[in-house]
């Protein structure tokens, strides 16, 4: 049975994301975001690619779920680069289990897990659903190195183009498209 108070602390650990910065973007100077600033943006760009995409009601709400917690397991490990994470190797899907078990939000586990492993099949389309969290991630920080460049950053070359050799889905293609349109020169 699902604890209230696991549930409570859940929330409480969750929300702490709203004070931990995103790594990469403080190692270029750019300005603080916060790990749940990303989420929130995450959340929003997945909202508009699922009706891009014409997904079902069912797959939009499993990426949704997927795009609002796709980094809860920073609350354990941190906010790493990608660097960082092939050194250290963290155990996202242990840290995601350490959050979640005995709580009401276990259930999206398998959700949380299935991107990280071959994909899981709690949507009619798993794969595309996946992907799309993927591509809201990326978009995420295209459009955010996009603002900071035009800012004046001179560092934002290495997510401009790291963002657009990961962004899959014809619908991601197209919100790059237009937004490197708005990159300055």
């Amino acid at each position: 049975m699902a604890s209230d108070e696991r549930t409570f602390h859940i929330i409480l650990d969750a929300l702490s994301l709203k004070n931990l910065p995103r790594t990469g973007w403080g190692l270029r100077g750019a300005p603080r975001e916060s790990v749940a600033d990303h989420s929130f943006g995450v959340g929003v760009i997945a909202l508009a690619l699922a009706r891009m995409e014409g997904l079902s009601r069912q797959d939009e709400s499993e990426l949704l779920r997927r795009a609002l917690l796709h980094d809860l397991h920073e609350v354990r490990i941190g906010d790493l680069t990608p660097d960082q994470k092939k050194a250290i190797r963290p155990d996202e899907k242990g840290a995601e289990t350490e959050l979640l078990e005995g709580s009401h939000l276990e259930e999206e586990l398998a959700s949380l897990h299935s991107d990280r492993d071959v994909l899981g099949a709690l949507s009619s389309n798993p794969g595309q659903v996946a992907l799309l969290c993927n591509d809201a991630d990326k978009l995420d920080m295209l459009f955010r190195a996009i603002e900071y460049a035009n800012a004046g950053n001179q560092k934002m070359g290495e997510f401009l183009s790291s963002a657009m050799l990961q962004i899959k889905s014809s619908s991601g293609k197209k919100l790059a498209k237009l937004a490197l349109a708005r990159l300055r020169k």
